[in-house]
């Protein structure tokens, strides 16, 4: 029988998971059943953590297991993929992919390049590795309702751009001004209408210069080297977007600000390059180097960061019933903080003496015991940083959770991956996962974490 993978770079969500099966079976016409109480299990064999996860009270017609992986991808990757297969997939495989997800939670009141441009370019790159998966622009929002608002010339613009790749949108509002283009002309024509920025900043215009060369400006470099991610995503998605409509001749960027010897330097290796050189663009002045290629894996196995460990204790703890109020996992995006009164709230940089508000990876909220712990994700050979860094919690903790939480106990923890320790590396590690996946509870660990362990399988 076949089963369906769930690979994820992202601290997996409930609510995320749910949908994406849910669209599985519209699109596949199969029948499904949900419970309400949809959970994300870790599986232990032989008490060892085998970095699989199980979903749990969901069926669907012809398909037995349902298993979510984390990877990582070695460029753009998409949030989730999703793969039928009878096996686990081979590690860098492609193959069986059906379907490419992108969460966000970000709408117009958040970075509109961002939410638009930057995430978008991550279905041109995927098309390189499985053209033939089934694109999806899936909106968490967490916030404001998208339909609670008027979207911005950028919104309407790049999602027109996204309907013309053919990727799908799951929870958002499409009312009549979202739309596909059906010409160059008219995607050119839409761009032109579009407000200009101030005079310090170069706006993204296409101009037709000729009928075999097409211009389209935007600034790339930032700290002289070619990294300006959301004009990265914005003109590969341009790029993308008039080959699709049928252009041919030369796409050439113009006021890019990149000189040549940083693209001299990278020898085709930055994901600006591999996006270009695929859709056939030139920087204008500037002499590509030869032979840019993608890299052959489009993600891997994710059983080396730290995340491994802090993303374990996340979904163990949440198994549980308790409540996660903000984490910012390695190399996941940066969820809203959860206030006392339940409402989300973006956690500012500085403090309220300007300083770097130091953040944990993880915080979790136990209401049966009334308390919260504080999570610093290391690998085991960074554990004397992670150490370090716990101590610079006294912002957050004065200044958002004492305030939002007066009755709850405190405590700071971290959570370690990685080597082969016979025990428990440090008094101050609550959670130590071996590379192997041999997994190490603190014996005074929290009760409520000891038990939510015990519920998964570890001998505790």
């Amino acid at each position: 029988m076949q089963n369906l993978w769930v690979l994820t770079e992202e601290r997996p969500k409930n609510s995320v998971v749910k949908t994406i099966l849910e669209e599985y079976c519209r699109e596949y016409n199969a029948a499904i059943s949900v419970n309400d109480s949809l959970k994300i299990k870790p599986i232990f064999a032989n008490g060892v953590f085998t970095f699989d996860y199980a979903v749990e009270n969901i069926s669907i017609t012809d398909i037995g297991k349902i298993t979510i992986k984390i990877v990582s991808g070695n460029s753009s990757f998409v949030d989730y993929l999703l793969v039928r297969s009878e096996n686990v997939p081979d590690d860098h495989s492609v193959s069986g992919i059906l379907m490419a997800i992108e969460e966000t939670k970000t709408g117009d009141d958040g970075s509109r390049n961002t939410a638009v441009y930057q995430r978008a370019s991550k279905f041109v790159y995927i098309d390189n590795y499985c053209p033939n998966a089934k694109k999806y622009m899936l909106y968490n929002e967490e916030m404001t309702p998208d339909a609670e608002r008027m979207p911005t010339a950028t919104n309407v613009f790049g999602t027109g751009m996204m309907l013309t790749l053919g990727v799908r949108f799951i929870g958002k509002t499409m009312g009549s001004a979202f739309k596909a283009f059906t010409s160059i002309d008219e995607l050119i024509a839409k761009k032109g209408e579009m407000h200009l920025p101030n005079s310090t900043n170069v706006p993204i215009l296409i101009k037709k210069i000729s009928d075999n060369e097409i211009t389209v400006s935007g600034r790339l470099v930032k700290n002289d080297t070619l990294s300006h991610d959301p004009n990265i995503g914005g003109l590969s998605l341009i790029g993308a977007t008039l080959r699709k409509l049928g252009w041919q001749g030369k796409i050439t960027i113009t006021r890019h600000g990149l000189k040549q010897e940083y693209i001299t330097k990278t020898r085709g290796r930055n994901k600006g390059l591999y996006l270009f050189a695929k859709l056939g663009m030139s920087l204008d002045g500037i002499t590509m180097p030869a032979n840019v290629s993608m890299p052959e894996a489009y993600w891997n196995y994710s059983e080396t960061s730290e995340k491994v460990a802090s993303i374990l204790l996340h979904l163990t703890a949440q198994y549980a019933g308790i409540h996660g109020i903000y984490e910012n996992h390695a190399g996941c995006e940066r969820g809203y903080y959860r206030r006392g009164n339940g409402s989300l709230f973006a956690l500012p940089k500085k403090d309220a003496a300007g300083v770097n508000l130091y953040l944990p990876d993880l915080v979790l909220r136990n209401d049966t015991d009334k308390e919260i712990y504080l999570i610093e994700g290391k690998k085991i050979e960074t554990l004397s940083k992670g150490l370090e860094e716990i101590e610079d919690y006294g912002s957050i903790e004065n200044e958002y959770i004492t305030p939002d939480y007066p009755a709850y106990k405190i405590s700071r923890w971290l959570s370690i991956f990685g080597g082969e320790k016979a025990a428990l590396p440090h008094p101050h590690v609550l959670l130590y996962v071996a590379a192997g996946g041999k997994v190490i509870l603190n014996p005074n660990a929290p009760a409520a974490i000891k038990s939510a362990f015990r519920a998964v399988g570890l001998a505790v």
